[in-house]
Order: structure tokens, then C-alpha cells, then sequence
């Protein structure tokens, strides 16, 4: 019912009574699918309320947490992560410059000012960083493909913990030269978004191939092959 959408959102499921006779089941087996939902963060059930279990839709971001649980558990490479980058982002541009319906350019390109503020006043730091990746995710979230922009959330959960584990090594760089590479960074966001705006789908997927494979080096940079995906607070 909840993941067909029957119930939504912020719905209370019915009293343990009603759900046993609609289900033809005994209280025991509805209280065990009760804690079952629960686990499962789809539903919340309050001990001794008479409202129901509030029910949650299915939560991306416990799925992508869960999925740098496993990817940690594996042994994954923090490489390997960003390199997946390769396989999700030019693609989803070439979707989006193809798409037939209209292109989200304008809320794309008043976040990518919002990141221009954040740089500077922020520099390279976290806020930044995080900022970015964001935007890296809108533009995949914009191709319209559910399958895609799942991926790239759960890439982005392991990238954000990555992200906060930097501030050290940014605090140690080279503030010109790192700037001059956020600044250009930023620069190549904007011809991408003039290339999606041209429509030209060929353009955009091989520009942004090469913006990631740039920037992969400079997120990793510091960061031997052995690095490990660490998604632990």
C-alpha cells in the first residue's frame, strides 16, 4: 500500500483492528510487519497513540546511506567512486541536451551563482565542496531518469563524506592556484549550460567528460589508489 501509493506521505495507517480484519491475520503477524515497516524507515510507530503508524514514503537517502555501508564493507576504492562519475554524468547530459522538453536552465544557472557566492566567501572549504556536488547532482536530477539520479545521490552521500575529511589538506594548499582551479571550474559549468541551452548533444557529453575526468583528479588529489571509501561519521 505504501509503495504503490495508497497511502502517501504523512497518512496514518488503520488501527491493529482494522488492519487484521482487512488482511485476515492475527495481531501478532500485523504487530511483526509493524516492526518490519519500521526497520524498513517506512513507517513510525508511537506506543500508545491512538492515531496509527505515520507512514513515510521510501527514502533515497537511506537507500544511498546503506549503499556506502556496503561499498565500505567491500573494500571499495574511493577512486572507484569518483570514476563512476564518468559512467552517470556525461550521459545524463547528453539526455538532458536531447531531452524534448523544456531545459530547467534557469534554476541551473541560479545555483551555480549561489556556488560562485560560496566561493567567495568560502574559498575551497567544505561549504563549497558540498555545494558543487550538489549542483553535479541537479544536473543529473534534471535528465529526468529516476535510475540515474538515484546513483548519483548515493555517489554524492560517499562524496560528502569525502568532502568533509578535506578541509585540512585545502587548508595547506596553495590559496591562489586553488582558486584559479574552483574559478575555472566554475567557468566550465557555465559553457556546459550554454552547450545544453545550443542543445548540442555531442558537445556536452564530450565537454563534461573532460571537466570530470579533470576534476576526479583534483578531488583525489593527495589520495593514493589504495584510499578507501570511508562513509562512518
Amino acid at each position: 500500500m505504501i509503495i504503490r501509493g495508497e497511502v502517501k506521505e504523512g497518512d496514518f495507517l488503520q488501527p491493529e483492528a482494522q488492519l487484521m480484519q482487512h488482511f485476515g491475520t492475527s495481531r501478532p503477524t500485523i504487530r511483526e510487519a509493524f516492526r518490519i515497516l519500521e526497520n524498513e524507515q517506512l513507517i513510525s510507530v508511537f506506543r500508545g497513540s491512538r492515531t496509527g503508524a505515520l507512514v513515510h514514503a521510501p527514502s533515497v537517502s537511506s537507500v544511498t546511506r546503506y549503499a556506502g555501508f556496503a561499498l565500505q564493507a567491500q573494500g571499495t576504492l574511493l577512486s572507484d567512486i569518483y570514476l563512476a562519475r564518468l559512467a552517470v554524468e556525461p550521459f545524463a547530459v547528453r539526455l538532458l541536451a536531447e531531452s524534448k522538453a523544456e531545459l530547467p536552465m534557469a534554476a541551473l544557472r541560479a545555483e551555480l551563482d549561489d556556488v560562485y557566492g560560496l566561493q567567495e566567501r568560502y574559498g575551497g572549504r567544505e561549504e563549497f565542496r558540498v555545494a558543487i556536488f550538489h549542483l553535479h547532482h541537479s544536473i543529473v536530477s534534471a535528465a529526468g531518469s529516476n535510475t540515474l539520479t538515484l546513483i548519483s545521490e548515493m555517489i554524492r552521500g560517499v562524496a560528502a563524506q569525502h568532502m568533509s575529511k578535506l578541509v585540512v589538506r585545502d587548508d595547506l594548499a596553495d590559496a591562489d592556484r586553488l582558486r584559479r582551479y574552483r574559478l575555472w571550474g566554475l567557468r566550465s559549468f557555465n559553457k556546459l549550460f550554454d552547450l545544453l541551452e545550443a542543445r548540442d548533444a555531442d558537445g556536452a557529453e564530450a565537454h563534461w567528460r573532460t571537466h570530470i575526468r579533470n576534476a576526479n583528479q583534483e578531488w583525489l588529489l593527495g589520495y593514493g589508489g589504495a584510499s578507501l571509501v570511508d562513509v562512518l561519521d
